[in-house]
């Protein structure tokens, strides 16, 4: 699991940031994440990059993939912006 204390620089402010970690230490890359889910990599691009929102249906699939637990969702998918970050 990443530790976030250690992180610097704008790693934290790439929208989606720790998802994509999560993708990462599973094994996985965004296209299979993508192909798991049932959209296409543009579609996963957009989403990555905070221009599109996720469907519910799209949350659901991920946390089934990556072991994401119901309490850990918002952390994932909803995640806090601080003052002069952008999600």
């Amino acid at each position: 699991m990443l530790n976030t204390s250690t992180i610097r620089g704008t790693f934290k402010q790439i929208p989606y940031w720790k998802l994509r970690g999560r993708f990462h230490s599973c094994g996985y890359r965004d296209q299979e994440v993508a192909e798991y889910i049932g959209i296409g990599r543009d579609t996963m691009s957009g989403r990555m990059q905070g221009h599109n929102p996720w469907t519910s249906t799209e949350i659901a699939a991920m946390c089934e993939l990556l072991g994401i637990r119901q309490n850990e969702i918002g952390e994932y998918f909803f995640p806090r912006v601080e003052k002069g970050e952008s999600a």
